[in-house]
C-alpha cells in the first residue's frame, strides 16, 4: 500500500477546492443549501486529511474511501441539478486515489463501488429525461471510468510485480551471499581436514618406522663391543628401515595425489607385521578373515594405519614383546582387535596417535575403545557401505 506525501495531499485539496467552487458557481447555490454543501465538502476534506492517521490500520484506511463515496453522493443529492459535472468529477479522484494507495484487489473493489454509485445520478437522469443524448453521456462516463480503472490497476499490477521482482532479487542476492559463505566454510573445513589427514599419515608412517630404527640403533650399539659382525648386520637392517621410511613418505605423497593403496587387507597387514617383527623383535600374531574381493581403499588404508599405530605404541609406551591382531568381517562391518602384553595400567594419556585412530574410525562411521589393563587393548569396527 502506497502512502501519500504531504505535497500530494495538498495538491489533491487544491484540485478538489477548485472543482467544488466550480460546482457551487455552476448551480448558483445560496443560503442554506450552500452551507450544507460547504459542510459536506469540509467533512470530505477532513476525512482525506485524517486518513493519514490510519496508515497502520489497513481496514479503516480502506473503509475511509467508502465514506468518501458516501459524502460525494450526498453532495450530489443536495445539488439542484440532476448531474453536476464538477461534483461528479470527485468520483474520478476517488478512483485514482484508491487504485494508487490500496492493494490492487481492494483498490479494484472500492473503485468499482465508486463507479456504480456514480451511475445512480445518470440512471435518474435517463429515468426523468430519456433521450439519446443522456444515454450517450452515461455510456461515455461509464466507459471513461472503466478505462481509468483498468489503466490504473494495470499500472498498479506492474508496480506490484516490479516490487516482487525487487524482493526476489534481493533474496536471491542474500542467498547467493550465504551460499558463497557456506562454500568458503566448506573449503576451509576441507583444508583443515586434509591437513589433519596429512599429519596423521606422516605421524603413523614416520612414528612407526622411527621406533623400529631407534631400537635397531640401540641394538647395534649394544653389539658393537661384543660382536662387530652382528652389529654390522643390525646396521644394515637399520639402513633398510630408513629406506623403508623414505618409501613410506613417498607412499603418503602418492596417496595425497589420489593413488590409494590397492592391496588386500591381509596382504598389507602381513607385510606390516613381518617388517615390524624384523625391526623390533616383537612377535606379532595376525589373524585376518577377508573376502576374496578387495576392500575400499579408504577402509584398507584406515585399518592399516590403526594397526601400524597400535604396534608402534605397544613398543614405544608399553615395552611389549608380543602383540595379537585380529580382523573379522561381517556383512556390514569390519571389526578389529589389537592386544599386547605390555605394561598396561588402569589409566593412560590420550596422545596424538590415539586421537588419530579415533578420527580415522569416526570418518568411517565406526567406533573404537581403549583399555589399559594387563597390556593395552584396542577394539572397534569400521562400517562397510559396500565391498569394492
Amino acid at each position: 500500500m502506497l502512502r501519500r506525501s504531504p505535497a500530494m495531499q495538498a495538491l489533491k485539496t487544491v484540485i478538489l477546492s477548485v472543482l467544488f467552487c466550480g460546482a457551487v458557481y455552476f448551480e448558483n447555490a445560496q443560503q442554506q443549501r450552500l452551507m450544507i454543501l460547504i459542510g459536506i465538502f469540509a467533512a470530505y476534506i477532513a476525512v482525506g486529511l485524517l486518513r493519514g492517521m490510519l496508515k497502520r490500520n489497513e481496514f479503516l484506511y480502506s473503509c475511509s474511501f467508502l465514506l468518501d463515496i458516501a459524502l460525494v453522493y450526498t453532495m450530489e443529492h443536495q445539488s439542484r441539478l440532476l448531474i453536476n459535472y464538477f461534483l461528479h468529477s470527485f468520483y474520478i479522484i476517488i478512483l485514482l486515489e484508491t487504485a494508487l494507495t490500496l492493494k490492487r484487489s481492494k483498490g479494484l473493489m472500492i473503485g468499482t463501488a465508486a463507479v456504480l454509485v456514480s451511475l445512480i445520478k445518470y440512471t435518474l437522469l435517463i429515468y426523468y429525461k430519456f433521450n439519446l443524448a443522456n444515454v450517450s453521456q452515461m455510456a461515455f462516463f461509464l466507459l471513461a471510468n472503466v478505462l481509468i480503472l483498468v489503466i490504473v490497476n494495470f499500472a498498479q499490477y506492474n508496480r506490484e510485480e516490479r516490487e516482487k521482482k525487487d524482493i526476489l532479487y534481493k533474496e536471491l542476492l542474500d542467498t547467493h551471499k550465504q551460499l558463497r559463505q557456506y562454500v568458503e566454510e566448506v573449503n576451509r573445513l576441507a583444508v583443515v581436514d586434509e591437513r589433519n589427514r596429512i599429519a596423521r599419515d606422516i605421524h603413523d608412517t614416520l612414528g612407526h618406522n622411527m621406533t623400529g630404527l631407534i631400537m635397531q640403533m640401540e641394538m647395534a650399539d649394544h653389539l658393537m663391543g661384543e660382536n662387530i659382525g652382528d652389529a654390522r648386520i643390525v646396521l644394515e637392517q637399520a639402513k633398510k628401515t630408513a629406506r623403508g621410511s623414505l618409501s613410506g613418505i613417498r607412499e603418503v605423497v602418492e596417496t595425497l595425489r589420489g593413488k590409494e593403496q590397492q592391496s588386500k587387507t591381509a596382504e598389507s597387514l602381513k607385510e606390516l607385521t613381518s617388517a615390524f617383527t624384523e625391526k623390533t623383535g616383537v612377535q606379532v600374531e595376525l589373524h585376518v578373515e577377508e573376502n576374496a574381493e578387495k576392500l575400499k581403499p579408504e577402509i584398507n588404508a584406515t585399518l592399516y594405519r590403526i594397526v601400524q599405530e597400535a604396534l608402534t605404541n605397544s613398543v614405544r609406551h608399553g615395552k611389549a614383546t608380543k602383540v595379537m591382531v585380529e580382523v573379522h568381517h561381517s556383512e556390514d562391518r569390519i571389526s578389529f582387535m589389537i592386544q599386547d602384553n605390555g605394561t598396561g595400567s588402569g589409566s593412560f594419556t590420550e596422545g596424538y596417535g590415539i586421537k588419530g585412530i579415533k578420527e580415522r574410525v569416526a570418518a568411517l562411521s565406526g567406533e573404537v575403545s581403549f583399555e589399559a589393563q594387563g597390556g593395552f587393548h584396542i577394539k572397534g569396527y569400521l562400517r562397510l557401505e559396500g565391498m569394492k
